[in-house]
């Protein structure tokens, strides 16, 4: 009957069907052991990102107007300071996993944070 005929099937491929029990493995669960920026919990990322913008004003070492130069006399500060507050140079380093007096000489031998006062 011509009712009854099978619809005919397109060449190719047939089509794929995911099923429910599909297990799918994220890139990050093949390389746990190497992290990154979005694997951190917020305040982690807070922190190195208020580091990286601390090294990024350092290495630039612009200071051509007035502004440039205060930002970068109140970075160096930041990063030669021992305070114990929850956002200091110190305590971000410590929770980022990173040495900070390395980092200090680090950064005192490649900007310009030997050349603004203390």
């Amino acid at each position: 009957m011509p009712g009854d005929a099978k619809p005919r099937r397109r060449p190719g491929r047939p089509p794929i069907h995911l099923s429910a029990s599909l297990n799918l493995v994220m890139p990050s669960q093949f390389y746990p052991q190497f992290p990154n920026e979005g694997t951190l919990p917020g305040e982690k990322r807070l922190m190195l990102a208020v580091l990286a913008d601390a090294v990024d004003i350092l290495l630039k070492g612009d200071a051509r107007d007035a502004r440039s130069r205060r930002l970068l006399v109140e970075t160096a500060q930041w990063v030669r300071a021992d305070d114990d507050g929850p956002f200091s140079f110190v305590n971000v380093c410590e929770a980022l996993g990173l040495n900070p007096s390395c980092l200090r000489r680090g950064l005192v031998g490649r900007t310009a944070i030997r050349l603004v006062r203390r």
